[in-house]
């Protein structure tokens, strides 16, 4: 069981830790204390280079998660392997000085009473705690910006950091134009994008990023809530009883069915639900796009929640080094999509842009700018930078 952990559970699959994962190499453990003396494991495990490694154990798991946490902050660019050997190495070293000057002292009770190990070790906390606090706030202070004037992060986040700002290219392009232009059939391609607020962010991304300007691009609405959809079954079976007769009218993709195959390039951006993901397979097949036709489907994207005023007066630095873990949802989402449509026709953004230890996601680009301020839509640096990350990778490059 404990070899099945290692081989199998890789951190790009499974939920960031604790999870019920942690349950099969604990149990693995347990079994080997209980009946593993007389086996073979039992033998392996009673070999000197083992026992000594079992012997300095406790510290290394002390020592292994401070030094992990320090070289991702410090260099945050090294790769995972040669981290892992890096740790591995040092890990060692600090355990064995550990447990042979102080480990093994302190449980020589005639060198040290338990009086003495209590007093030591409640000096020690006290002292600890000093250095805590004072460590805490000198790395406070460093996280702060020394020329505030110059600093545009409140007036980035007012401009183009909100659902106005999100909305308001795709708004303006839907009321702009409902048809495509008769001279783009023969001069420029044609380009379809369908979707909710994340379809908003995809226009965001091409706008902003000056990328495909030679479409003819065209848009239509599909509200988060009702789904892009179409199949036999009624979807307002699906829909919260709140939201049918909205998305009873004119939310709905089949209005956009003209357009679609007059278009050259259809690109679906949603806030997939699991009802309209499990049925996308069939959504797809009864678009029935010719050969000619190419067509994408934007996966989910998520940062974790995001409180944009933690990070006012912060330095770039400080703003540089900020990730989270996204939600554990959209990966399942965004997995399912993989699992059961044509992944050439598939944009997994979350795995494009979330490629840090646990698939942990970065906040901010490397000149401090916010990416998302409500930890789904972008802001305008965010759209800029997630367009540079897609339209540089395949399918999107192709275009």
């Amino acid at each position: 069981m404990i070899i099945i952990s290692i081989l199998f559970f890789d951190a790009k699959h499974i939920p960031p830790f604790p999870n019920c994962y942690t349950l099969v190499p604990t149990l693995g453990a347990t079994l080997i204390i209980l009946f593993g003396q007389k086996t073979l494991v039992g033998q392996l495990l009673s070999q000197r280079l083992l026992r000594w490694i079992g012997l300095i154990s406790y510290s290394a798991y002390l020592w292994h998660q401070p030094l992990i946490i320090f070289i991702h902050l410090r260099y945050h660019n090294i790769p995972q392997i040669l981290l892992m050997l890096i740790v591995v190495c040092i890990v060692l070293a600090l355990s064995c000085i550990s447990y042979t000057f102080i480990e093994q002292p302190f449980r020589n009770k005639k060198r040290f009473s338990r009086k003495h190990i209590f007093f030591a070790s409640g000096v020690s906390a006290i002292i600890t705690l000093i250095l805590a606090l004072f460590l805490i706030q000198t790395a406070t202070n460093r996280t702060l910006l020394l020329n505030k004037e110059n600093d545009s992060y409140l007036s980035d986040l007012i401009k183009n950091g909100n659902y106005q700002y999100v909305q308001r290219a795709f708004k303006a392009l839907r009321e702009e134009k409902n048809t495509f232009s008769n001279r783009t059939s023969t001069t420029n391609k044609r380009l379809m994008l369908i979707g909710d607020s994340f379809a908003h962010d995809f226009y965001n991304i091409i706008n902003e990023g000056k990328h495909l300007v030679n479409y003819d691009i065209l848009v239509h609405f599909v509200d988060v809530h009702c789904q892009i959809y179409l199949g036999s079954e009624d979807r307002q079976q699906f829909i919260e009883a709140e939201y049918r007769q909205t998305c009873a009218n004119d939310y709905d993709i089949k209005y956009a069915l003209p357009h679609i195959h007059q278009a050259d390039v259809i690109i679906l951006s949603s806030y997939w639900r699991k009802w309209a993901a499990e049925r996308l397979p069939m959504t797809l097949k009864l678009l029935n796009l010719t050969k000619q036709q190419q067509i994408f489907v934007i996966g989910l994207k998520n940062f974790g929640t995001i409180n944009p005023r933690l990070y006012v007066n912060k330095s770039t630095q400080y703003r540089f080094k900020q990730y989270q873990y996204p939600n554990i949802d959209v990966i399942e989402i965004n997995r399912l999509l993989e699992r059961t449509i044509d992944r050439s026709i598939f944009i997994n953004i979350q795995k494009m842009i979330c490629t840090r230890y646990n698939q942990t996601c970065p906040l901010f680009t490397r000149d401090g700018k916010l990416i998302t301020y409500d930890g789904m839509d972008l802001t305008k640096f965010g759209a800029i930078y997630v367009g540079n990350i897609i339209f540089n990778r395949k399918p999107l490059n192709k275009l």
